[in-house]
């Protein structure tokens, strides 16, 4: 019998990357998936939550909640990413309609459910923007204290080269996405992982065009849907860069990563730096700014691709 490690949450905008990080999350022996909520982002609250439930339809995890959530960010318009991911959000993967119902919880609801059930504490991964998270700590402010932490996918904190922004000069989506969100999760006290565009950028971390052509040589099941999900980037960028599974990987392997702990606050009213992940590195600093985020700097490439390859892609 395997023994979980630790349960999560994966909160998610399926988006290429989401789907495979939740293939990469269902394949993990060292984690168990307890609940998947939904959030507008990648593509828009409707398709992302299609996605999640033709995902978890397409490896038979029938059994795990799947909950909608917010349908615009806290006080902004929504935006999306189709232009990257497709007009459905999954490349070019063609999917059959889900069999899987979804809950009749909302995201909120079904995360605090979830940190309730489970007393020792769930770990929450965001993939998307912080929305969900944000309004579920509004609703519930123990919620901080009831979980074991939140690994999330965000931020360009110009701690390697590759720490700028992929929407703006100096933000990267997620947390340009719902700036208010994100400045209310990183104020909140919940114990933080970013990782963020310095690393999940590094191409050393990406999808190759010749591991892609590897996969396409496969032809199984599997194989295809990744191929698949992957062609459209892989024509336009030859690279695909694994943001979310590099999350998934670390929320399951934390020794993958090394980091440091840092005072990191959000932009929310710039022009031109929304969404910017401010890092304070300034030798001395006043007490109550205190570091509240323990940065990703750098990722064992290997052995994470290794991981990807056996977890993702072969059956």
């Amino acid at each position: 019998m395997v023994r979980f490690l630790r349960h999560v949450i994966i909160d998610t905008d399926p988006g290429v990357d989401d789907a495979l990080a939740l293939i990469l999350a269902l394949k993990s022996p060292e984690i168990k998936v307890e609940a998947v909520t939904t959030v507008v982002g990648n593509v828009s609250q409707d398709k992302a939550h299609r996605n999640a439930l033709k995902i978890l339809d397409f490896l038979n995890a029938c059994e795990i909640p799947v909950a909608r959530g917010a349908h615009k960010p806290l006080i902004r318009e929504a935006s999306h990413a189709e232009e990257i991911h497709g007009e459905s959000g999954l490349g070019e993967a063609m999917l059959p309609e889900p069999r899987i119902r979804s809950s009749e919880a909302s995201a909120v609801n079904l995360i605090l459910e979830k940190a309730y059930e489970l007393g020792r504490g769930p770990t929450l991964v965001a993939l998307g923007p912080l929305t969900n998270v944000a309004s579920a700590i509004l609703a519930e402010p123990r919620l901080v204290d009831m979980v074991a932490g939140l690994v999330f996918m965000g931020g360009a904190y110009n701690l390697t080269p590759y720490g700028y922004g992929n929407v703006t000069p100096v933000a990267e989506f997620n947390i340009w996405h719902d700036p208010e969100a994100a400045k209310i999760v990183f104020e909140s006290g919940i114990p933080l992982k970013a990782v963020g565009l310095d690393i999940t950028a590094n191409p050393s971390n990406s999808l190759t065009l010749d591991r892609y052509q590897e996969i396409d040589r496969l032809g199984t099941r599997r194989s295809r849907l990744v191929a698949d999900l992957c062609r459209g980037l892989i024509k336009r960028f030859g690279i695909v860069q694994l943001h979310d599974p590099i999350a998934v990987a670390v929320a399951s392997n934390p020794d993958l990563v090394e980091t440091g702990r840092f005072f990191v606050e959000v932009e929310t009213a710039g022009l031109l730096t929304r969404g910017q992940t401010v890092l304070d590195r300034r030798p001395r600093q006043p007490i109550e700014r205190r570091p509240n985020l323990e940065i990703c700097l750098s990722l064992d490439s290997e052995r994470f691709m290794k991981l990807f390859m056996e977890r993702v892609v072969y059956e």
